[in-house]
């Protein structure tokens, strides 16, 4: 009998999972600066106290009674009608927006609808535009999928639609046509600003007159601490220009992993192609259904609440130290983040390991870059300690901050 040969997995690998893999390690090794973190600001997770412990529990009761059978067998490939609903309603209570259910597609998350919409769009080797900085997760998995990556910068009223249209008319110079541009309009992670609302019509007209599509990534939109809302570029837009990406995962909890496109209604068929699997979590929508349904805008508030004393807490903490430097600290109007600019001189190897001593977690600016840059910049997530972790650990980073300049 021959001996058994392995077969190397490796060699038939994807391109789209070598680049995957590749991607992956790169953001992992540069992003954790910490092992075992004290003070986690490094990931935008949701703050556990906030979780409705009882209230889910109670919901998912009456669920199982009034829908069981449904809940657990294999679901709608466009998502539970219910929940459907349940995101039509979300969008009239907190903007006045008006969407049908059929405009709405469930995903496993909001990563995962901005995935179905990218797998919809681009292939290899395609022009699209995204935001520098912009989230890392998001730009990992536009990454496999191989396009060519132009960026325009952000300011304080967010993506820059004059360089935005350069890149435009330089493509099509070149006989070509950006296919998609990626935007966060609402508290943009990471760098915290909100699009204004000039930008937003700028942008909406390139996206007419070139005729490209525009991705808005919404995910922090309902965790306004302060300032006026602004609507919605899928609002906005009256010429079907627009997908619109939205998730509970901030307002109800990360492990519902329950998000969706909103997208025209000729469109969701073609997105739906590509969402695999049975339907998304039957069970989980309902039970989000059976509380959200009832709760949603009463827990919002206490949301923003809880986020909003956070974010001042680790504001504090930092520019407590940091104050007679030339650090730049932002105040977001919303969201899980704060964006630093670090103070000159500052020597980032020695900030790292003088954080990691400390056991403060933070992500270096690099990875929210699609093509270099961001070296003297770090992101800070507020979301998940106590209002005292986020002062005490925000005071700890400016230590080291301090005691890394040259």
């Amino acid at each position: 009998m021959s001996a058994t040969t392995a077969v190397d997995f490796r060699a038939l690998l994807s391109t789209r999972a070598q680049i995957g893999q590749t991607v992956r390690g790169m953001i992992a090794s540069s992003t954790r600066t910490v092992r075992t973190p004290r003070y986690e600001f490094g990931g935008g997770r949701p703050d556990p106290g906030s979780f409705p412990y009882d209230g889910l529990v109670e919901a998912t009761a009456r669920m199982i009674k009034e829908e069981g059978a449904d809940a657990l067998t294999y679901g709608d490939p466009l998502g539970y009608a219910g929940l459907r609903d349940l995101v039509c309603h979300k969008y009239d209570l907190f903007e006045g927006l008006k969407v049908e259910r059929e405009n709405i597609l469930i995903a496993n998350g909001s990563s995962h609808a901005l995935s179905l919409a990218v797998s919809a769009f681009v292939d290899t080797g395609d022009a699209i535009i995204v935001e520098a900085p912009t989230f890392s997760g998001t730009l990992s998995m536009i990454r496999r999928h191989g396009p060519e990556i132009l960026d325009a910068p952000v300011d304080e009223e967010g993506l820059v639609t004059g360089v935005v249209r350069e890149r435009l008319e330089s493509l099509k110079r070149q006989g070509r046509r950006c296919k998609l541009i990626y935007t966060i309009v609402n508290f943009q992670n990471p760098s915290g600003p909100t699009m204004s609302l000039r930008r937003r019509r700028e942008l909406i007209a390139l996206a007419h007159t070139y005729g490209t599509l525009i991705l808005e990534d919404d995910a922090y939109g309902e965790l306004r601490f302060e300032g006026e809302p602004q609507p919605s570029l899928y609002a906005l837009d009256d010429g079907g220009a627009v997908i619109r990406s939205g998730t509970l995962s901030k307002i109800l909890g990360a492990g519902a992993r329950l998000g969706w496109l909103c997208a025209p209604e000729e469109m969701i068929p073609y997105l739906a192609s590509f969402n695999f699997g049975g339907g998304v979590n039957p069970f989980m929508s309902r039970v989000a259904v059976y509380y959200m349904g009832e709760h949603m805008a009463e827990h919002v508030k206490l949301l923003i609440d809880v986020y909003r004393d956070k974010r001042d807490a680790m504001r504090r903490g930092l520019l407590e130290l940091l104050d007679g430097t030339d650090a730049v600290v932002n105040k977001p109007e919303g969201g899980f983040f704060l964006w630093v600019k670090l103070p000159s001189r500052t020597n980032r190897q020695k900030l790292a390991e003088l954080a990691a001593g400390a056991r403060v977690q933070y992500v270096p600016g690099p990875p929210f870059y699609p093509n270099g840059g961001g070296e003297e910049y770090i992101r800070l997530a507020y979301s998940y300690e106590s209002v005292e972790k986020c002062y005490e650990g925000a005071r700890r980073l400016a230590e080291a901050i301090l005691g890394a300049r040259g």
